[in-house]
């Protein structure tokens, strides 16, 4: 066999290594549990409870579903998005767990990656109101729950659509629920006043430069808030194509060994 096709099979073969060695290990970091944040208490379970919480129960609705995982995402995981946290914390996606990802990542200039998986966002267990709500919009759609990421121009919110035609807005950062949608709290803020009327007991007493509950009422004043999208269609095709790409490239070689039989 020509060089060319040994070459190939070597990488074939080291990339399917690779896949194995992320099998194995895990995106999160026990050191978060310890990690300085803005938040009190900010990790309060751990990634098996987790885990073990994030699935439906068989008797639970839509609703109470909802407001569950919610406050899962909001124990599970540490708002936290600092630079110096880029490589400890694995903001920026390891070779081992997505090379196909960490390529993307390294030609688009991107220094920070917000996965669309929601374990894997749950796993990593780190971001800022953006990622914990994208976890939560997909774990939603999983269950076939409508949801929507709402961007209120400075935080990041969910708006779940129920069957019965009512709506919430789901807050999986700030750890809260409000059993209206998003346009009918742009037009009824006294609503927001009294469901952050506890907005400073969320912030560690270290934390003094956060966000009052008269500046949640503000986000909702925008006129420029919208809904917005975080596909995830080339995320979930990159879990498949990590594989599928070293098999291709060894099979030239299984095909000219087949060949000599």
């Amino acid at each position: 066999m020509k060089w060319p096709g040994l070459f190939l099979l070597f990488a074939g073969i080291a990339l399917l290594l690779l896949n194995t060695v992320g099998l194995f290990k895990s995106l999160r970091n026990e050191e978060l549990n310890t990690e300085l944040t803005p938040y009190k208490n900010d990790i309060s379970i751990s990634l098996s409870e987790a885990r073990d919480q994030w699935s439906r129960m068989s008797d639970e609705t839509d609703k109470d579903f909802a407001i569950r995982v919610t406050m899962v995402i909001n124990h599970a995981m540490a708002h936290y998005w600092k630079d110096e946290g880029i490589k400890k914390y694995h903001l920026q996606v390891p070779v081992w767990e997505n090379y196909i990802l960490s390529i993307k990542q390294m030609f688009s200039g991107d220094k920070k990656y917000e996965f669309r998986n929601y374990k894997k966002v749950i796993e990593r267990g780190v971001g800022i109101c953006s990622q914990p709500c994208i976890a939560l919009k997909y774990l939603l759609n999983d269950n076939d729950i409508k949801a929507d990421l709402w961007d209120l121009w400075g935080h990041v919110v969910v708006e779940a659509g129920f069957s019965d035609g009512t709506k919430y807005t789901l807050d999986p950062d700030y750890g809260n629920h409000v059993p209206y949608g998003v346009e009918h709290l742009q037009a009824n803020l006294d609503i927001i006043r009294e469901f952050y009327k506890n907005q400073d007991s969320v912030y560690a007493d270290h934390y003094k430069d956060h966000r009052h509950t008269e500046d949640i009422v503000n986000l909702y004043e925008k006129d420029r808030n919208h809904i917005y999208y975080m596909k995830k269609s080339f995320e979930d095709f990159s879990y498949i194509a990590i594989w599928i790409f070293p098999i291709l490239l060894i099979l030239p070689y299984a095909n000219s060994c087949i060949k000599k039989k």
